[in-house]
């Protein structure tokens, strides 16, 4: 059992899958806006991928992808001079190409951005100009002018095209792709546990870890326990230095990047399976699949299996990421909790101050959702796993996905009824538009 080729493997596994469809439908995108303001039929002109899928950080199952396409100056000028909403009628008018091209309820136009829904993927169009010139008067083709059209409407600057390069620089300098393998793990991470963080703060805390020492300069896979280790570990200590910070600055631009330390404890969490994995080899594949989930795999007479947790599954078990075919991205936050029939006060207590207080045998549990900030129409699934010799020999270890017992959105809920003791755990997941963006893991002791 080797470090170095569980890691290579877990790398390709999370390799995005459908590269061939995303840049189909990003040519197909760049070919309307092109006829429609250029009269031209270039799939790849003005046209520049940004988000994670331009900065190459972005896994399987990426939902969001993110273009700016660079209209005329004259464009602007016409909608700079609408005595209001021209924000907005600029992004109608960008809707109004792309539905040359696409069905016409697949487009929708939202504050910033036109987005067309796909099959499993959002491509976000930021319709964008040049307008900011040089000292020598030349225009500067580092920062884009783009409409906001909330509150009322205004025009906003960004600079992805510097993110872009200063994380280019930096994989380079590390080589072996460190840098953006680190950030795909991680990425990975946060849609295994749920966490709720945006992609360009995975990037900027990666890039700031990485800046801080020149060890991990040209490592191979057999360093990357230690790597992901460490940087479990980075960010903890700058939780602790300073847990109330919400804004980072971006590799390059320094423009603001929101964030928060909401998920420390699943920080912690990762942190020491991590040692764990590294301490025990014996464990090291229970560990690491704990962290990253289905796609880390598991080696056995040098030939590499699925993932531990799967090949542990329960007879009937289901995994999400099997379900919807790896769209899981993980970008909205849910809480689930669960109340207990005859609950009375002492019990409630003890449940919010004891993690392993056992519930009594035949009392009703209803799960539900406590918060979310998922907007409806969404669909919610229920997975509930019972561990243990109990479970076994009744035949009762489930995992099967399914269905609310009543209710739909926020107010889902799921009836159980605690049978016979044990480990048992419920996990809550949110699909929207085909692709799981919120999940959610609360454990029952009986």
């Amino acid at each position: 059992m080797t470090t170095a080729s569980l890691f290579k493997r877990f790398i390709e596994n999370i390799q995005i899958q459908n590269i061939n469809v995303i840049s189909e439908n990003y040519n197909k995108v760049t070919k309307a806006l092109n006829e429609y303001y250029y009269e031209s039929e270039s799939t790849s002109t003005h046209c520049r991928q940004i988000g994670s899928y331009g900065r190459k950080t972005g896994i399987n199952g990426i939902s969001d992808l993110d273009m700016a396409f660079e209209l005329p100056k004259s464009i602007y000028d016409k909608f700079n001079a609408y005595s209001s909403g021209g924000q907005s009628s600029l992004l109608q008018d960008v809707k109004k190409a792309i539905q040359n091209a696409y069905d016409h309820d697949q487009v929708k136009a939202d504050g910033q951005i036109v987005g067309i829904d796909l099959d499993g993927f959002r491509i976000e169009v930021l319709p964008t100009f040049y307008l900011n010139t040089n000292d020598d008067g030349t225009l500067d083709y580092d920062i884009y002018t783009f409409p906001d059209s909330n509150d009322g409407g205004r025009w906003r600057e960004t600079k992805p095209k510097l993110e872009i390069e200063e994380t280019r620089r930096l994989n380079d300098e590390y080589g072996h792709n460190t840098y953006r393998h680190l950030c795909r793990m991680v990425r990975a991470w946060k849609n295994h546990v749920g966490v709720k963080c945006s992609g360009l703060w995975i990037d900027t805390l990666s890039y700031n870890f990485l800046k801080q020492s020149e060890i991990y300069k040209n490592i191979s896979y057999k360093t990357y326990g230690d790597l992901v280790k460490d940087f479990f570990k980075y960010l903890f200590d700058q939780y602790e230095l300073s847990p109330d910070q919400k804004i980072w600055k971006a590799p390059g631009s320094k423009q603001n990047v929101h964030g928060s330390w909401q998920n420390h404890r699943k920080i912690k969490k990762a942190y020491q399976l991590c040692l764990e994995a590294l301490d025990d080899e014996s464990l090291a594949n229970e560990k690491w699949s704990k962290v990253f989930g289905v796609n880390f795999p598991e080696e056995e007479l040098e030939q590499l299996h699925e993932s531990f947790i799967v090949r542990k599954k329960a007879p009937n078990e289901r995994f999400i990421e099997h379900v919807y075919n790896g769209k899981v991205d993980i970008r909205n936050y849910l809480s689930i909790d669960y109340s207990i029939s005859q609950e009375s006060r002492t019990w409630k207590m003890l449940k919010k101050t004891l993690s392993n207080y056992k519930v009594p045998i035949s009392r009703n549990l209803e799960f539900h959702i406590r918060d979310t900030d998922v907007e409806p129409p969404y669909q919610v699934k229920w997975k509930v796993r019972n561990i243990g010799p109990a479970a076994v020999s009744k035949n009762q270890e489930r995992g099967a996905l399914q269905d609310s017992t009543f209710g739909k959105h926020k107010d889902s809920r799921l009836q159980e009824k605690s049978s016979f003791c044990g480990e048992h755990w419920v996990e809550c997941y949110i699909i929207k538009n085909g692709v799981c963006v919120a999940r959610d893991h609360v454990s029952v002791h009986i």
